[in-house]
């Protein structure tokens, strides 16, 4: 029998390896382990491969296949290979990238544009889900992130969804979250006289990728003013597959210079309060339920990507940074449940605190022929 699996073994990395193909050096620098993390790779980088979208095959040092996913730009080119790479506390792993026979790879990341539901958009992964509202929502108005509450690595939104019943548990979770005109369970707003502006919800939503490794979409905001400013948003929100992390990416524009942002959670029953440089964290019970105690308590984490400084106005926590007109900033929200297997306010702390050690430290990869 091993002698058969060994055999099955050569002829599936023979035939990955078909038309030459290349090897992923992936690169941990941090002192941190990093499990099933996703990298990129620019297509442009892999024609030499021999590879297309239909037959890219990315294969882990363990001689598995690796699930991956090919991002499209919006004329329809492959634009970005993804694959999920494990890589010891400041060491390396090989990956192998070649034409072969893509396996039927799980969906793990998934998101939609939900019409039936006043125009929300939800997202989820294997672990979490959130949700933003749209604009047939008359209240609240907010680009606040709404979190919906798993113990399952099922994909539930659509399920819930046509039960129009998620403020209950039947077991696998809700929603029983209050977001109201705040930013949320973590979102990025102007500043303007120590209060956050909110846009309001999305004008317009444009789904961009759906897994099995990431889902992403794009949305527009209606100008709002900041001070004398009139001033417009974009957004882009993206969520891979085994992480509590959505990361956003925010671009302002109709203004010179530089305007004051701030990453933020809004604050209800706060059981405990932690940050650090460029993150907070927050435990509270479930604002949006008849019952907290019985529902139990909401973690929500934000990271600003290249730090801040962190302080209290307006009702959230926050952590504040600048950007210059038609500039990117990026920012990262998460959230668990104490239902849903996370064990208390210390290890969420830890978890936020190493996701911003991992933002400051991202994967490197280095392309080599084999």
């Amino acid at each position: 029998m091993r002698k058969t699996i060994y055999i099955l073994s050569l002829l599936a990395l023979a035939a990955c390896g078909k038309g030459g193909g290349m090897v992923a050096v992936v690169e941990n620098a941090s002192g941190l382990p990093r499990e099933k993390e996703t990298v990129e790779i620019a297509w442009d980088e892999l024609r030499r491969a021999g590879v297309t979208p239909d037959n890219v095959v990315v294969t882990a040092p363990n001689g598995a296949q690796e699930p991956s996913q090919v991002i499209f730009d919006e004329a329809g080119e492959p634009e970005t290979l993804l694959f999920q790479a494990t890589v010891v506390a400041g060491g390396s792993a090989e990956y192998r990238i070649a034409a072969g026979r893509r396996e039927a790879y799980e969906t793990q990341a998934y998101g939609r544009y939900v019409p039936e539901r006043a125009d929300d958009y939800a997202w989820e992964n294997n672990m979490v889900a959130y949700r933003i509202y749209g604009p047939a929502l008359e209240d609240p108005k907010t680009q606040g992130v709404d979190v919906w509450v798993k113990s399952t690595p099922r994909l539930v939104i659509n399920e819930w969804y046509g039960k129009n019943d998620y403020h209950h548990n039947y077991g696998e979770g809700m929603d029983c979250y209050k977001v109201a005109s705040t930013l949320g369970g973590g979102a990025l707003a102007p500043m303007a006289d120590g209060r956050v502006v909110l846009s309001g919800n999305y004008a317009t939503q444009r789904c961009t990728a759906n897994g099995p490794v990431r889902t992403m979409a794009e949305f527009t905001y209606s100008p709002v003013k900041v001070g004398d400013r009139n001033v417009t948003m974009t957004r882009r929100i993206w969520l891979d597959a085994n992480t509590r992390f959505s990361v956003q990416e925010y671009m302002f524009d109709g203004f010179d210079g530089e305007m004051e942002v701030a990453a933020g959670i809004v604050l209800h029953d706060v059981r405990s309060k932690a940050s650090g440089d460029g993150y907070a964290v927050v435990m509270e019970a479930a604002s949006d339920s008849a019952d907290p105690v019985r529902d139990g308590d909401i973690m929500l984490g934000v990271v600003l990507e290249g730090g801040g400084a962190v302080t209290e106005a307006d009702g959230h926590i926050l952590v504040k940074g600048r950007v210059a007109a038609g500039e990117r900033i990026r920012m990262r929200n998460g959230s668990a449940w104490s239902q849903g297997g996370m064990s208390g306010a210390q290890e969420w702390e830890r978890i936020v605190r190493e996701e911003s050690l991992r933002a400051a430290a991202p994967l490197k990869v280095t392309l080599r022929r084999r």
